[in-house]
């Protein structure tokens, strides 16, 4: 009876316990807890300057450091974000002004008696760049990194954001992040990783018909759209998303949004990736034309895949993130170039591209890299780790340091392609990379909540190939040369790998519109232009005195081989003249034809891989 009495008063005395802490807990805990609130406004557009107020209440007094990234998720490129902040000032509770100091570019130190304080400060947004701020009278884009301060005992911890867009605009905002119920434009996220991956777009917006896609809400919303056809893209859009949600077969998110912002540029378009979201930059100008439709649609389907691939699916190193440095990591050709190979699945399971498509587009990922210098000197991890210095300053190396690099999401894609074949050819189509692309999924986002090391991703692979993949991580870890043949005839496909050399005139480069100037995009390895220093990213002024005016230059007439040719170029906003030797040079098309009689499981496998 004692011991029963005494269970009886202890199992009592733990309930109540219990119940303290379950009810009273977070109350507690909140009292002791960082909180940041901001509020975002712009009263004068045309200054464009964003207001940022932020409310902080500190766990404890004391000196306390306030930053801004230097980067942002999905943007591997150092940004001086810290520059555009203006009419820095700081109040305590009692509204007093409070001391501070700018201790680095990066970071303001307030030193405070109070936990509760109040920050100001205006931030300069006038960059019409997809990872940067801007501002204008008709419409405003805020990437939150290049925005709001952090500190890093506020970093895992939830944040509220309230907007107030610009009196004349509608009221609504377009993100990723969740609005509190009842709370117009006040969002809430987990934590600064969350924050930060969610931009905003408001102002003179247009939005597609909501697309529902397995229950979830899928919305299209942009400013300055222009001659796009609505209807197609809505309808075509929720099947690029249902393609690709149909890879791993569950949607993680509660709401997904596109954020487009139209430019006067016909056909072009970049974007980055975010959590629920995707920020765009697209031409308002006959993007759904034959010509530009499927390259558009791919990289929808690429942005898109991205939700999956690099913010769920991901190497360790990509979150949580240090927002003060650089983040390397040596698996980005996973990131970056699974999903280059993954947006032509997905259009073409969507039926929205041609088997001849997919093959071209695989084609010219190998041509990409395997048709320039860079081969011979990178692996594609070597790559992943150096796309900081890629994408940061590609402008301050010379024409000889370009070419030793090479695209991860080039590579990637090949790296991926050969890897899904394997995979097929081992388990007799029983198995895919789609199957890698799942286990991943679940094993370290859903049940590990974190990345994968570069052995748990050869392990995983290994796993569901169902034998060692020695030869295919050689290949992405050095130079070797893949045996292309062997893993296209899985599919029963030929590759032509051999060598040629290319004759006549042609200058070797691959040139681009860019705001009315004609802009190298690519160098030929071991071309008249590679040899003279052309370097991608120089704008095209005249060849042999004449004005370059359209990216397909004017045809070198009566040219031969050891003919000179004078070209001026605009490099950093200097003026250079370069002198051009035509000469020939190694190439390889790569061009990618059936085999004949293939057998059963080559039949098999294509049929399967090309979604038909």
């Amino acid at each position: 009876m004692m011991r029963s009495y005494h269970s009886r008063l202890k199992a009592k005395t733990f309930c109540m316990i219990a119940f303290l802490v379950f009810v009273l807990g977070p109350l507690l805990l909140s009292a002791q807890t960082t909180k940041t609130v901001f509020v975002i406004s712009m009263p004068k557009p045309s200054n464009h300057l964003y207001h940022v107020e932020l409310n902080y209440r500190s766990a404890k007094k004391g000196a306390l450091d306030f930053h801004m990234p230097v980067w942002t998720p999905g943007f591997y490129s150092l940004m001086d974000y810290a520059g555009a902040v203006s009419n820095f000032e700081v109040k305590g509770a009692d509204n007093r002004l409070l001391k501070w100091k700018k201790t680095d570019r990066t970071t303001w130190r307030v030193n405070t008696a109070t936990q509760n304080i109040k920050i100001s400060y205006d931030v300069k947004a006038e960059d019409p760049f997809i990872a940067n701020n801007n501002l204008t009278e008709d419409y405003g884009y805020i990437i939150p990194g290049a925005l709001l301060l952090y500190t890093k005992q506020a970093l895992p911890l939830p944040v509220t954001v309230k907007v107030k867009p610009y009196q004349k605009w509608p009221l609504s905002v377009a993100t990723g992040l969740s609005e509190l119920p009842g709370q117009a434009n006040v969002f809430t996220a987990a934590n600064f990783d969350e924050l930060y991956d969610s931009p905003l777009l408001m102002g003179r917006l247009e939005s597609l018909p909501v697309m529902m896609v397995k229950g979830i809400p899928h919305q299209f919303i942009g400013y300055n759209m222009g001659d796009l056809d609505r209807k197609q893209l809505t309808a075509d859009l929720e099947k690029i998303i249902a393609s690709g949600s149909n890879i791993i077969g569950e949607i993680p998110y509660k709401h997904y949004t596109f954020l487009a912002v139209g430019t006067p540029q016909g056909g072009s378009f970049g974007g980055i990736e975010h959590l629920n979201s995707a920020s765009l930059i697209i031409g308002n100008k006959n993007l759904l034309a034959e010509k530009n439709r499927i390259h558009f649609y791919n990289f929808l389907a690429h942005e898109y895949f991205h939700a999956y691939n690099v913010k769920r699916i991901r190497p360790i190193e990509l979150g949580p993130f240090d927002y003060a440095k650089e983040n390397y990591t040596n698996l980005l050709w996973i990131s970056e170039g699974f999903t280059v190979y993954y947006e032509n699945i997905i259009t073409r399971a969507a039926k929205l591209m041609t088997e001849q498509q997919v093959l071209d587009n695989f084609r010219q990922c190998i041509t990409n890299y395997e048709n320039k210098e860079g081969h011979l000197h990178q692996s594609a991890s070597a790559a992943s780790r150096a796309i900081w210095e890629m994408e940061g300053n590609p402008n301050n190396r010379d024409a000889d340091a370009l070419n030793k690099t090479i695209s991860v999401y080039d590579k990637g894609c090949a790296l991926a392609l050969m890897l899904d074949l394997k995979i097929r050819h081992e388990t007799r189509n029983q198995r895919s990379l789609d199957d890698l692309m799942k286990s991943l999924y679940r094993a370290y986002y859903k049940e590990k909540n974190r990345g994968f090391t570069e052995s748990e991703f050869k392990k995983e692979a290994e796993q569901v190939a169902g034998t060692p993949l020695d030869e295919l991580f050689l290949y992405a870890n050095t130079t070797a040369a893949p045996d292309y043949s062997k893993y296209f005839a899985y599919a029963g496909l030929n590759i032509d790998t051999i060598s040629r050399r290319a004759y006549g005139n042609n200058l070797g480069i691959v040139a681009g519109m860019n705001s009315n100037k004609i802009i190298a995009r690519e160098v030929i390895w071991q071309s008249p232009a590679w040899k003279a220093g052309v370097q991608p990213g120089d704008q095209i002024l005249s060849i042999d005195g004449n004005q370059v005016t359209s990216p397909g230059f004017p045809p070198l007439k009566d040219k031969k081989n050891g003919d000179q040719i004078t070209m001026n170029i605009m490099r950093n906003g200097a003026e250079k003249k370069l002198m051009l030797t035509l000469n020939s040079w190694q190439t390889r098309s790569f061009e990618i034809t059936p085999l004949p009689n293939p057998d059963k499981l080559q039949t098999l496998i294509y049929n399967s891989w090309m979604r038909n």
